[in-house]
């Protein structure tokens, strides 16, 4: 019997997978804990129309995320603290400082996304913001001191 899983069935199939598995196995154990419908041709068809769907959304998506690159790129953000003796910061600036301050130029980026070690001195640092599988785009992270 061909069946489209419904969820991952350990060492079987993966969800979305379209299977063909013995009559008793899909009818007594498969299908009435939800893990697998029979696979008609409206099902298969409905299936492949879906995954169809989700590939251009991950193609506008990707395409996107290029742009954004492309407009970050050697993009430099300007971050303003407090200093103390020989240009050595109160603290550190952080990808979330970093993140912040792309907020206020526009930018809603997560944090966790923004590549950098602390940054404890002033001057100019770089900074890698990954934002989709393959597309980075490296910003200058410019501490100056706080007036």
């Amino acid at each position: 019997m061909r069946v489209i899983f419904q969820s991952d069935v350990k060492g079987v199939a993966q969800k979305g997978d379209v299977k063909e598995v013995k009559d008793g196995y899909a009818r007594n154990y498969l299908i009435p804990r939800g893990l697998a419908l029979e696979a008609t041709s409206g099902r298969e068809r409905e299936l492949t129309e879906r995954n169809q769907r989700q590939k251009e959304r991950e193609e506008r998506q990707r395409q996107h995320m290029q742009e954004l690159g492309n407009e970050l790129k050697d993009k430099v953000v300007i971050i303003r603290a407090k200093v103390g003796e020989r240009d050595r910061l109160f603290g550190a600036v952080t990808n979330g400082d970093v993140a912040e301050a792309l907020k206020t130029m526009g930018y809603t980026l997560d944090r966790k996304k923004i590549a950098m070690d602390p940054i404890k001195h002033l001057g100019e640092h770089s900074a890698v913001v990954h934002l989709y599988s393959g597309i980075n785009a490296r910003i200058v992270v410019r501490v100056e001191a706080q007036s």
